[in-house]
């Protein structure tokens, strides 16, 4: 007989793991954004600041580069100022918990940045 739970989940992402077993991995809540590769100032920047993600993610589709990073409310600063230089480039994506969510803009990221600490 298989039994209904293993006891040891931390080989399974953490996408598996959410849906072979709801709550059971707690994951710290992110923000992030997605955006394409271009051409022009800031974007070395915006790839650097991508980077310092803890679950920064680079992927090529049709010869187009990809990039994906989200961040911890620690890093909401990092995220704040990503998104000012790839905030307005079309195809950036606002991502709340890794996922498209409406107003994600209008509403998520400015309750995200009252975890920006300021200098």
């Amino acid at each position: 007989m298989v039994p209904k739970e293993e006891d040891d989940i931390s080989q399974l992402s953490d996408e598996m793991a959410d849906i072979l077993y709801p709550g059971r991995r707690p994951r710290p809540f992110r923000m992030g954004i997605a955006f394409d590769a271009f051409d022009g100032p800031g974007y070395e920047r915006a790839v650097e600041l991508a980077r310092r993600s803890p679950v920064y993610h680079e992927s090529a589709t049709g010869g187009e580069r990809r990039h994906e990073a989200a961040f911890e409310a620690a890093g909401a600063a990092t995220l704040r100022e990503l998104f000012q230089i790839v905030g307005q480039r079309p195809g950036t994506d606002v991502l709340v918990d890794g996922k498209k969510a409406p107003y994600a803009r209008e509403l998520w990221l400015p309750l995200f940045w009252m975890f920006v600490r300021e200098a």
